[in-house]
């Protein structure tokens, strides 16, 4: 065993509310709901989420974690009952008593009611699982509560004591040193890993500490995972210029320099006053030179743009864009005649009309193209070199030959040539004029707002400007609906563009560039500027925080609880408990508890199996497994062994723990020797009467005739009193 004062100054050296929970948890393995909710509320003060104190709670001492140790005395359980409302039990039945000294065999059929006095051992006493005591469930729910009388006498005191229990109360501490098997707890020993419950006392309190803090640390990280999703809610917008109050939101994070309450309400405080000055500065820095030098360059950008498009207006479709034009599609249709008088010559022997026509002229140059494709090893022109003719699919003789020859020196020819030229010159004139974007007259002046100013000189240039664009809209759309038609005749008496106003609108440029220059603020007039620029930022920043202040504060406060509920996750970490428990373990468990677990093999005839003994932690736990040392791989012990091999090594197991507990101790077993044969049987009985012949109260409950006698036999053969009830 670990030295007391070891133990001691590790537990002292935790906080307060921790050494609560070990001194609740050295007379029991966990802790009620309660006690649960009082430690968690003491987490939340120490975090700052509650106010006020946590209870003055007891000083934990030396003496409190002796409670459950082989040292802490010994508790004798005197009887049980009378009792209320438990299962089918009478109420005015004697108690049920026990020898305090040797063995007391209870014997009985089944259905004589020892199970329900077990179920309260299991209840009142150390056992592995919970149990849950109910009434008799074959009558309607009864009000009476559960009551029973007990009475018990520890180490020392000089009376036994006498108390009415009620099951919705913790049982007596002191009845907690007394260990319960049953076929229950059978399973929990042979089939699986399990927490160490009492095997050494200070594992078992250090591990039922760890458990604890799970439960609270579960709590809190719910908490925290609600608190998370919460502030994935956005906030208000509109604070991304540089001022305290942008700064403050910058910082408004889960960390430990969150503003203050207060702080926040400062930054957001708003008057009369405030509302004139930020005014005041609005009407100030509309003024600014630097700010109106921005305008007049963006007014500036606006005029050239303005003389770019005009010019490009009047270039298309002014006098001599219209000129252009004409002359483009009157040489477009003088060629082409050309090109047809070329091709008349062609005509004299043919039977094919309108030899020379636009159409027949794209049938012979695609003809021409794919002679080339179909007979590229040919000599020029393959069209008429070819034995074939591309068209009819017909020999060539002599004729046809000269006259294809003649229809491809055409295609070559200069007049055809030249009628593509005035073709493709027309077609790019046309749809510069038809792609030209002329916008409307009210867009024009809303872009010139800013330009007129006022200024009665440039409201009649804009004016002007106006009339320019309207009438060039006009005449944009005459000119394509007579590009379409392909008659121009009634474009003859259009008037002309008045291209002053270009001109004009061009040396406007020249007066805004020098008004620009005049506007350049001196490094003086700069550094105020900004200066009056920020006052008026954190003044815009401050009306506006003064609007949303609440909802910065509520997030302000759930980021602080969320701060302090991270506070609770850290102080519920087991990460120390964790490693205090793999140093203690090395000290007190493996080599003790291995030995006597081989005694107890060797007592009740079990060395036929490979057993052995492991033990390992995990965070916040300890761990004690029976295993067979198996050559192939085994899933459960219960897989191989059989219901007796079973129930003897569950046995075996509680016996050798008990040494780790104390030798004098006293334990209650139900009903040990379910499938046992009559030799592990008497093996049993004689083990269990050993233990009551080394000092310990033992309580034996059984239905098996044949073990009720090996029991007494044994107690005769070893001179142990044996109280009997049946």
């Amino acid at each position: 065993m670990a030295g007391d004062s070891d133990i001691f100054e590790w537990c002292a050296a935790r906080p307060l509310w921790q050494q609560e929970a070990i001194r609740l948890l050295a007379g029991k393995p966990k802790l009620d709901e309660d006690e649960l909710r009082q430690l968690e509320e003491a987490v939340r003060t120490d975090a700052g989420i509650l106010s006020g104190k946590p209870p003055a709670w007891p000083t934990l001492t030396k003496t409190h974690l002796k409670a459950g140790n082989k040292f802490a005395p010994v508790t004798v359980l005197g009887s049980i009952g009378p009792l209320r409302n438990i299962d089918r039990l009478a109420a005015d039945q004697p108690p049920l008593r026990f020898a305090i000294n040797g063995v007391t065999l209870i014997y009985g059929q089944n259905g004589s009611g020892k199970s329900g006095y077990c179920r309260i051992a299991k209840r009142i006493c150390h056992c592995l699982h919970d149990v849950t005591l109910r009434g008799n469930v074959f009558e309607p729910q009864s009000l009476i509560p559960r009551e029973i009388a007990l009475t018990f006498r520890v180490d020392g005191d000089k009376e036994k004591r006498e108390v009415v229990w009620n099951d919705k109360d913790s049982p007596p501490p002191e009845l907690g040193r007394i260990s319960v098997f049953d076929s229950d707890a059978a399973g929990l020993y042979v089939d699986a890993e399990r927490n160490i419950e009492f095997l050494p006392f200070e594992l078992a309190l250090l591990t039922n500490l760890a458990e604890t803090l799970r439960i609270l640390d579960g709590r809190f990280k719910a908490e925290e995972v609600r608190l998370d999703k919460a502030h994935q809610a956005p906030l208000p917008l509109g604070y991304d210029k540089r001022t305290k109050i942008s700064a403050m939101l910058a910082n408004l994070k889960a960390d430990q320099h969150l503003s203050s309450k207060a702080a926040m309400r400062d930054l957001a405080g708003w008057a009369e006053e405030d509302e004139a000055d930020l005014q005041g500065l609005k009407l100030e820095l509309s003024k600014d030179p630097a700010l109106l030098s921005k305008v007049k360059e963006a007014t500036k950008s606006t005029v050239e743009t303005l003389v770019a498009d005009a010019n490009a207006i009047f270039d298309a479709i002014g006098n001599a864009g219209l000129a252009k034009l004409r002359e483009a599609q009157k040489k477009a249709a003088a060629t082409r005649e050309a090109a047809k008088a070329a091709a008349s010559a062609l005509a004299a022997d043919s039977a094919v009309p309108q030899l020379g026509s636009e159409t027949w002229r794209q049938m012979l140059m695609y003809a021409r193209d794919f002679a080339a494709e179909a007979y590229p090893a040919l000599d020029p022109p393959r069209l008429a070199t070819a034995d074939t003719c591309v068209l009819c699919h017909q020999p060539l003789d002599e004729s046809a030959r000269a006259r294809l020859a003649a229809f491809d020196e055409y295609v070559e020819g200069r007049a055809n040539a030249d009628a593509e030229t005035a073709k493709k010159d027309f077609a790019e004139t046309a749809r510069a004029i038809r792609d030209l974007k002329i916008g409307s007259a009210q867009d024009i002046m809303n872009r010139l707002v800013n330009f007129v100013e006022g200024a009665a000189s440039r409201q009649a240039l804009a004016n002007r400007i106006e009339q320019f664009y309207g009438a060039s809209q006009e005449r944009h759309a005459l000119i394509l609906t007579a590009i379409k038609a392909v008659d121009y005749a009634g474009l003859d008496g259009l008037a002309g563009l008045d291209r002053s106003m270009i001109d004009e609108l061009q040396a406007e440029m020249t007066v805004l560039a020098r008004e620009i220059e005049a506007l350049k603020p001196t490094a003086d007039e700069t550094a105020k500027r900004l200066r009056r620029q920020q006052e008026y930022d954190e003044l815009e920043a401050r009306k506006k925080f003064s609007a949303d202040i609440e909802t910065f504060v509520a997030r302000r406060n759930s980021l602080d609880l969320l701060v302090k509920t991270k506070a609770c996750v850290t102080a519920c970490s087991v990460g120390g408990i964790t490693s205090y428990i793999t140093r203690l373990r090395k000290k007190v468990l493996t080599a003790t508890l291995q030995a006597s677990l081989e005694d107890e093999i060797t007592a009740l005839d079990l060395k036929h199996l490979p057993l052995k003994l492991a033990d390992r932690g995990e965070v916040g736990k300890s761990k004690v497994q029976i295993g067979l040392e198996a050559q192939q791989k085994v899933g459960k012990n219960s897989d191989i062994l059989s219901e007796g091999e079973k129930r003897a090594l569950a046995l075996a197991g509680f016996l050798a723990e008990l040494k780790e507990v104390g030798a004098r101790h006293g334990i209650v077993v139900d009903d040990p020797v379910s499938s046992l044969d009559h030799a592990r049987m008497e093996a049993v009985a004689k083990r269990l009467v050993k233990e009551a012949a080394a000092g310990r109260q033992v309580i034996i409950i059984t239905h098996n005739l044949f073990f009720h006698y090996a029991v007494l036999e044994a107690a005769q053969e070893m001179k142990v009193k044996c109280g009997r009830n049946g």
